[in-house]
């Protein structure tokens, strides 16, 4: 079964993966937004995200996958930087970030990925609408100066998530230790 997601979220992603898991689905790849999923029992799995520090192909990327693997858990599928990893629900709990300290470095690291995005598609977009405004040209032409605009305000918005999230950890942190 194949289904098209585009997620700016990784935990409603996370969780998605884990109902579809639960309905008999395992993702078994993924790529731009497209994931292929497979026949499993119901609940055999549990699925985490990652954002890796380089990208997948990298070698301290590999590294990481490898030591994973070690553990037990199966790297299912990676896109640039993000990484999709299972392990069987048989075999335990599965976390990758179990401390404040390690989740709040995994949300400055989607929020400033997001963030730099975001600014880029931000400032590509209106460079271009700006320039174009100049010459003169008819409406048509704005189309994609304008879905630039909107993405990167929707990479924005998924960077200010991120952000609040790093808050909202960064409080509970302060507030037990």
């Amino acid at each position: 079964m194949r289904a098209f997601r585009l997620y700016w979220d990784k935990d409603k992603e996370e969780a998605w993966l884990n109902e579809m898991v639960e309905q008999g689905w395992a993702m078994k790849s993924f790529f731009l937004g497209q994931y292929t999923f497979e026949r499993c029992k119901p609940g055999e799995y549990t699925y985490r995200i990652d954002l890796l520090d380089g990208l997948v192909s990298t070698k301290s990327s590999m590294e990481y996958i490898r030591f994973l693997e070690e553990t037990g858990v199966e790297y299912v599928s990676g896109w640039a930087r993000w990484a999709y990893f299972r392990k069987p629900v048989s075999e335990g709990a599965f976390e990758l970030y179990t401390d404040l300290d390690s989740q709040i470095n995994l949300y400055k690291k989607i929020r400033l990925m997001m963030g730099v995005v975001a600014a880029f598609e931000l400032y590509v977009g209106i460079s271009q609408m700006s320039t174009l405004s100049r010459l003169g040209l008819g409406f048509p032409i704005y189309i994609l100066p304008g879905l630039l605009i909107g993405l990167g305000i929707i990479i924005g918005f998924a960077a200010l998530k991120a952000h609040l999230r790093v808050t909202v950890l960064t409080k509970q942190k302060d507030l037990f230790y």
